[in-house]
């Protein structure tokens, strides 16, 4: 799914595009089709598919979806030129810059070159929100099941987009990749949703989850992308789908509300439809479902009035965003053990990092917040360990809240550690 978005002055949401990239590619087994149910036209084929979304998701499509088809060789140019609009040079070396001090990416990684990587050989097709209109790549044959399948998914999309308007979510939040992430996780766990239930029409479900890890993993671009941004990709689609289902377990909709319930009684599409109209607002939220059944756990609000004796010394901000729960918890399993980083990273109340520089020096200072004091030790304790692993590269420093439930971590290359003292004794 491709969504074109309003240039905001320095601010850029990466998520969605990352996301998109894994969206429109197919396994390899789908790379070179054969022409299957060749009696069958194109636009037959996609009209079935297309009456069958809306008989799943029990809504009806308010407009035709135009069906058009992109030659191959125009993609690389499309997708480049659309990366390039949407972000600034500045846009990417604040992104690459903040996160090789996190230590997510390694030194000299080009983001930019990265994603337009993944945009390879099996591009199959994509529904565009801003033309309205679902693109078919070169002469892929849509007789052939599993095409069907990536066809029913992108439909979801434009179905979802006519009732509640995708551009709308938070996906539009350039200021906060969690938020955005946590909406991502909801259209895209829907489609999935909406996929497997087209695949058991087809007598092909059993395999359906397979092929959609096997999308990523058989990605040679995928396979050579840091953990970081793998956990990244696959998040919206494997973690939305699950707390779709986790959802359904707990909650149903009555009068507009949700309502505690027990067991799992099939596909509560009312729900989803509930949560397009009340979207989650963190990867917490998207973690734990009873999170945003209860809503009285938002995220903390993070800005820089804290950092203003920095600022005011001559330090500037050029890049800031939020991690959340989920990209806290994936930065921590590139080192720690799994169930260590998930724990470290239960019990996020808010984060922000920000990324300093001043006369060509450059410091990363993450603040996080956390429910409670023993999260907030559970935290710091799992960043003193990837620091003594070498997880995070310079020089860190940890600062432990002593009363209150709050961390700051500070990352430089450029600074020593007495620098990075007096730096955190400042604020």
């Amino acid at each position: 799914m491709r969504f074109t978005k309003r240039r905001r002055p320095g601010s850029v949401q990466l998520g969605w595009w990352v996301a998109m990239c894994v969206s429109i590619v197919l396994s390899p087994v789908l790379a070179e089709p054969s022409p299957a149910d060749p009696s069958r036209g194109d636009q037959e084929i996609f009209n079935r598919v297309l009456k069958e979304t809306a008989r799943i998701r029990g809504l009806e499509f308010k407009q035709k979806v135009p069906l058009n088809r992109i030659a191959r060789e125009d993609l690389h140019p499309l997708f480049e030129k659309e990366l390039e609009r949407v972000y600034t040079d500045n846009d990417f070396r604040g992104i690459e810059g903040s996160l090789e001090l996190l230590g997510a990416i390694p030194e000299g990684l080009r983001v930019d070159r990265m994603l337009l990587a993944m945009i390879g050989e099996q591009v199959a097709g994509l529904y565009d929100p801003a033309s309205k209109e679902m693109k078919v790549v070169g002469d892929l044959s849509l007789g052939v099941g599993l095409v069907q399948i990536i066809l029913e998914h992108e439909l979801t999309h434009a179905l979802t987009d006519q009732h509640f308007d995708l551009q709308s979510l938070p996906i539009e939040d350039f200021h906060n990749d969690d938020r955005a992430l946590a909406a991502l996780a909801l259209v895209e766990g829907d489609a999935t949703l909406s996929m497997l239930e087209y695949g058991k029409d087809l007598g092909i479900q059993s395999i359906i989850s397979t092929f959609v890890i096997g999308l990523f993993m058989d990605q040679t671009s995928f396979n050579s992308a840091p953990p970081f941004f793998q956990g990244w990709l696959i998040f919206p689609y494997i973690g939305g789908e699950t707390f779709l289902l986790d959802a359904m377990k707990k909650y149903r909709v009555e009068d507009h509300r949700l309502v505690p319930k027990k067991g799992f009684h099939g596909f509560d599409w009312e729900l989803v439809d509930y949560f397009y109209r009340n979207p989650p607002v963190s990867t917490e939220q998207i973690l734990h479902p009873e999170k945003i059944g209860s809503r009285d756990d938002p995220p903390k609000e993070i800005d820089k009035d804290f950092l203003r004796p920095i600022l005011e010394d001559g330090w500037e901000c050029t890049w800031e965003n939020t991690l959340g729960e989920f990209l806290t918890r994936t930065l921590f399993e590139q080192t720690l053990r799994l169930t260590e980083a998930r724990r470290a990273a239960e019990g996020w109340g808010g984060d922000r990092y920000f990324l300093l520089a001043k006369n060509g020096r450059k410091v990363l200072v993450w603040f996080t917040i956390w429910d409670t004091l023993e999260d907030k030790e559970e935290f710091a304790d799992s960043c003193d360990k990837m620091r003594k692993r070498g997880a995070f590269p310079g020089n860190v420093m940890i600062h432990r809240g002593e009363e209150r439930p709050e961390e700051l971590v500070v990352i430089s290359r450029d600074l020593n550690s007495k620098e990075i003292e007096e730096l955190i004794e400042s604020l």
